[in-house]
């Protein structure tokens, strides 16, 4: 088990990848995006300050700093000039600029660093989970002993998704299917492996709801357009819903592969926290696309006139 120290640092620094698209990407100026704001920076500084209490001496260092703290430095340095150009400046670019480059060096490099062998996440993900498993049997049996409907599913998946990647008109509600399928594909693969637990269930839900508020405040591909007489969107090809139906179906193999070699690891905290999430944000980001898609719709369709009184 991780130190208290570590336990911390590690609950800052999720919460606060989890919670970075929609505080940088959301709508500017709303409260949304300010309440979320205050919230991401307060994250991003404890992580930041739980960090320098934590030291290591089996590589490189001074005085137990790594060249890993260097992403501390970068995470006071980023936040602090967001901070300022916001403040007194007054500058809205620089300061997106500063937040959005100290959530990618802060957040996503910081989470590379992290799955380093040598540190708690690496050891824990490629000796405790993947190396563990790799041992029990090989990927050659893996595949042999998958059943037939899998690779079956798998085709149908990869046929859908590439169909979304050519200009296309659909209805509302064909647009709707596909993320109310995938999200539905998420929760049967969350249920399957830990059941109803409410820690997972809720780390799914705060994941999907961060991850559909960010992509519903970004704007739509340009092309998009809603006919209201015909009640059809006119929609761009795109490679995005090919890779987010893959990214859903390879989470539940590997998943279902993982806990059928070792069951011991649906009970882990870690295990079941890390799947939790990626199944949230796979599903949010389904559920946000379609909510762009749905707000179009509302905006474009023809408000109703009242009626006049009838001549006495």
């Amino acid at each position: 088990m991780p130190s208290p120290l570590v336990s911390i640092h590690l609950t800052f620094a999720l919460c606060a990848l989890l919670l970075g698209p929609f505080a940088l990407w959301a709508r500017k100026g709303s409260r949304g995006h300010r309440a979320a704001g205050y919230a991401w920076v307060t994250l991003m500084l404890g992580a930041a300050v739980s960090s320098l209490f934590l030291r290591s001496h089996d590589m490189p260092n001074i005085a137990g700093y790594t060249p890993i703290h260097l992403v501390t430095l970068i995470t006071f340095g980023g936040v602090g000039g967001g901070l300022w150009f916001i403040v007194a400046r007054g500058d809205a670019a620089m300061h997106r600029r500063f937040m959005q480059g100290t959530y990618i060096g802060g957040c996503i490099v910081a989470g590379l660093f992290a799955l380093a062998p040598r540190r708690y996440l690496g050891n824990l993900l490629w000796n405790e989970w993947l190396g563990g498993a790799a041992g029990l049997a090989s990927p050659a049996s893996i595949l042999a002993h998958t059943p037939g409907w899998v690779y079956g599913l798998l085709a149908a998946l990869l046929a859908l998704g590439v169909s979304q990647c050519f200009a296309r008109e659909a209805s509302l509600q064909r647009v709707l299917t596909l993320p109310l399928g995938m999200t539905a594909l998420a929760v049967s693969g969350l249920v399957s492996a830990f059941g109803s637990a409410p820690a997972s269930l809720s780390l799914w839900v705060m994941a999907a709801v961060l991850a559909a508020g960010a992509v519903s405040a970004t704007p739509l591909p340009e092309g998009t357009r809603y006919d209201a007489a015909e009640r059809r969107f006119t929609l761009p090809g795109s490679l995005v819903p090919l890779l987010l139906i893959a990214g859903v179906f390879s989470v539940k193999y590997a998943v279902g592969v993982t806990l059928a070699l070792q069951p011991g690891l649906a009970h882990q905290p870690g295990f079941a926290a890390a799947v939790s999430a990626l199944y949230g944000l796979f599903s949010g980001l389904f559920i946000g696309r379609a909510a762009r898609l749905w707000k179009l719709a509302r905006a474009t369709a023809p408000r109703q006139q009242p009626q006049s009184a009838a001549p006495c």
